[in-house]
């Protein structure tokens, strides 16, 4: 298949170049192409407007800036815009295709009107897609964040259908999905366990990110994989005009960030680090028994690019990151991840833009347990895990005219499972378990085109062709029949000793979208798409832990698929400076992995005797206010959502609500700017619980109380509502030419409020015949904060 497809497209591009040459010769229309950038950065902007009079041709440019617009010869205006700056016009005589370089200058003289400048304006008006949620850096900075910190993952809770299941969650759960069924991917490297210290806070350095896209409906046919929603995190380029530095101190990290050019106007850099100091801070106050503790996190982000000349231009980007946990010698618990990234930007014409991403990502950890007796070490216990992946993506995109975009391309990976090792040693002698490897390949490819019809309608369609490989050179397990909801027996087991594939499968997704221009500003649009995942997150907690495994689809697990249709409107009324969506969506999902009641997920070797698939639905409605405009701006929204599964042998076979099901959730987030020196901002957040499952009886054996629930219903209760309030000041300081600063004031959970993260049952301690329920919150109090930011 990647050898026909390879051949495919290399035909497919040698008759578009043959074509563009030969409309060329025949005097064809024209091009206006090139890029637009922020005048003081060098920094690409992404989807700003291009807006061509009198013909009113409007495009936008893509994630390199890089925009392309025909035209017949004559004489016209452009117009280029861009939140936060100012306009820029230009009159072009067009007698031949043309190339233009835009810098947009910041828009000082309009900062009444437009608080948060140089960000992006992508309204869902602009967008053929439902379901498209995007944050500018700019806004995620000034919602208030846990300890001060800005945080990517944490800002996209505050948006309709996004949730998680508790305070310090990792991870995000979309429209009723699991974690594991979000594609998150740092310029094109997938990245596994967004979280650190244990999801209070993401990988993503804000100091490092320059844009952020959430697709959670019809995602574009370039994407696949997962199930539920993409999260495309685009990292900064760097400053190419000149040297600067950003950094911020508050009371529990801190990060530092440094860009500039390399060759002024060719070529930057940024490197961004973070690194927290709990244990540095308490280390003073403890016992000194316990001053060798460590709790402590670190990143660093890099990225640097080169324009070769104008018709091509590379990229570098990596992350490298660390959680670190230890007590003394007598245990260690680390885990992080690793991404690189290689981009070649290449024009074959003003209309044949092509970009080529070799990635790698890699995430691992690895725990120890130890105990001495005497000077010598007793017992001690060694894990590590990890999973690699390697991928190459090109991507053409064809500006056919002014009413075709067609985008094609392939994406190949390879995937390389490592379970588990474990080395216990007791008294000299080892013990060694260690998981089989297994290996994975996935190979697909991707057309879509975006059409506009006409002034009213436009349409954007979509198919993309995957297919996925369990491989070889590892051992084979076949199990038999049994009931359900019970481990399955070993009946056999092969060694395959190549890389052959042991099973594979072949999905095709289509994806459509539509829009209708129901009168100016008011759009109705519709969307339809099938997705495919193959790989799974073993976890018995709703939320994932550091030491969760993803594995692979094998002959014993299918791929999960999911076809989910949307509809909705959003509107701009021309009297208010304000936007309103409303959608509905139904997601049905086939083949969903579920686990029997009491599976063993940790070192065994057998998984996928404890492992199910059964079936899986949601559906709901979004409604969202939002403004983007003037000293008040921000967002609130309602989302009335069921998600639900069905699994044989599991809760009697019938329907039962998943653990990520949140059926009334309203969100708000509000900034004001007060002067030019204070800025406020609040985020409120109030939920339903998410469901548990708790026994309703208890048996008594031999004098020995035991809870045991005689429902056999999964989710049969649910943890008590979910409310938040957090505040923040931002202060001004000394804004001068070359130095700037300011001060972030915050408080979390301001009226300290204990959400139930579980509920689990204990003992009474006056009558230990008695079981009582304990409401387990992570945060319970006030948590103020204070962060100090600086450039220069």
């Amino acid at each position: 298949m990647l050898r026909s497809t390879i051949r495919f497209l290399s035909l497919f591009l040698t008759l578009l170049t043959f074509h563009e040459a030969s409309q060329a010769q025949a005097g064809k229309p024209l091009t206006i192409s090139g890029y637009i950038r922020d005048a003081a950065s060098g920094e690409a902007l992404i989807n700003a407007t291009i807006t061509v009079s009198p013909i009113g041709a409007t495009v936008q440019s893509n994630s390199y800036g890089y925009f392309s617009i025909t035209l017949p010869v004559g004489k016209y205006t452009v117009n280029v815009s861009y939140t936060g700056y100012s306009i820029y016009k230009t009159e072009i005589d067009l007698t031949a295709s043309k190339t233009l370089e835009v810098p947009l200058q910041t828009a000082a003289a309009e900062m009444d009107q437009v608080v948060i400048t140089g960000e992006k304006k992508l309204r869902r008006t602009n967008t053929v897609a439902l379901g498209i949620q995007q944050m500018s850096m700019g806004q995620i900075k000034k919602i208030p964040a846990f300890m001060g910190e800005p945080d990517v993952v944490k800002a996209m809770l505050t948006l309709p259908g996004i949730t998680s299941v508790g305070e310090g969650a990792s991870g995000f759960n979309v429209r009723g999905g699991n974690v594991d069924e979000n594609l998150i991917i740092m310029d094109e490297a997938p990245v596994y366990n967004s979280s650190h210290l244990l999801g209070f806070f993401s990988v993503f350095n804000p100091d490092a990110v320059k844009n952020v896209t959430l697709y959670k409906s019809a995602f574009p046919a370039e994407y696949g994989g997962r199930t539920s929603s993409v999260l495309d995190i685009r990292m900064k380029e760097g400053n190419n005009q000149k040297l600067t530095v950003n950094g911020g101190i508050s009371s529990i990290f801190s990060r530092i960030s440094v860009e500039g050019p390399i060759q002024k106007d060719k070529s930057s850099f940024i490197v961004a680090a973070r690194r927290s100091y709990i244990d540095v801070l308490s280390k003073p106050f403890l016992k000194e028994k316990d001053r060798d503790n460590k709790l402590y996190f670190y990143d660093i982000t890099a990225k640097g690019n080169l324009e070769i000349n104008d018709k091509n231009t590379i990229y570098l980007s990596g992350y490298f990151g660390r959680d670190v946990f230890g007590f003394g010698g007598e245990a260690g618990f680390e885990w992080g991840n690793t991404t690189g990234t290689f981009r070649w930007n290449h024009l074959f014409s003003p209309r044949l833009f092509l970009n080529t991403s070799v990635y790698y990502s890699k995430y691992d950890y690895k725990l120890f347990f130890s105990s001495e007796k005497g000077a010598e070490v007793d017992e001690k216990y060694d894990w590590k895990s990890d999973i690699q992946t390697y991928g190459v993506k090109p991507t053409l995109t064809w500006y056919i005219n002014n009413k075709h975009t067609l985008k094609t391309g392939v994406n190949v990976t390879y995937y390389n499972f490592y379970p588990g090792k474990g080395v216990a040693t007791s008294e000299g002698v080892k013990n060694d378990i260690t998981l089989k490897k297994r290996y994975g390949s996935e190979m697909a490819a991707h057309v879509e085109d975006t059409w506009k019809i006409n002034r009213k309608w436009q349409v954007q369609a979509g198919v993309r062709v995957n297919h996925y490989a369990y491989l070889g050179n590892t051992t084979v397990y076949y199990f038999r029949d049994t009931t359900a909801n019970v481990r399955k027996p070993l009946d056999r087991e092969e060694v395959v000793t190549s890389k052959k594939p042991v099973v594979d499968w072949t999905f095709l997704e289509p994806r459509l979208s539509v829009r209708y221009e129901l009168k100016k500003n008011t759009f109705l649009k519709a969307g339809y798409a099938r997705s495919s995942q193959y790989l799974h997150l073993l976890s018995n907690t709703a939320s994932p832990t550091p030491v969760d495994l993803y594995f692979p689809s094998t002959n014993n697990i299918k791929p999960s698929v999911t076809d989910q249709v949307s509809a909705g409107v959003v509107t701009i009324p021309e009297s208010l400076p304000v936007e309103f969506s409303a959608e509905v969506f139904y997601k049905k999902m086939d083949d969903v992995l579920d686990f029997i009641d009491n599976s063993n997920l940790e070192l065994n070797q057998l998984v996928e005797a404890d492992l199910l698939t059964g079936q899986g639905r949601s559906w709901g409605v979004e409604l969202e206010v939002k403004k983007e405009t003037g000293k008040l701006q921000g967002w609130v929204n309602y989302t009335y959502s069921k998600s639900e599964r069905k699994t044989p042998g599991i809760s009697k076979g019938e329907w039962y609500l998943s653990r990520y099901d949140r059926t009334h959730v309203v969100n708000a987030a509000l900034t004001y700017s007060y002067n030019k020196k204070w800025d406020f901002s609040t985020t409120f957040n109030l939920g339903s619980g998410t469901p548990a499952t708790f026994p309703d009886v208890r048996l008594d054996v031999q004098g020995i109380p035991i809870p045991y629930n005689s429902t056999e219903k999964r989710n049969n209760y649910r943890l008590p509502a979910y409310h938040r309030l957090d505040i923040a000041a931002t202060m001004k300081g000394r804004q001068g030419k070359k130095f700037k600063q300011e001060w972030v004031f915050g408080i979390y959970n301001v009226y300290a409020r204990k959400n139930a993260y579980t509920v689990y049952f204990r003992q009474n301690e006056d009558e230990p015949q008695k079981k009582e329920a304990v409401k387990l919150s992570i945060l319970g109090s006030i948590i103020p904060s204070i962060t100090w930011n600086f450039k220069f």
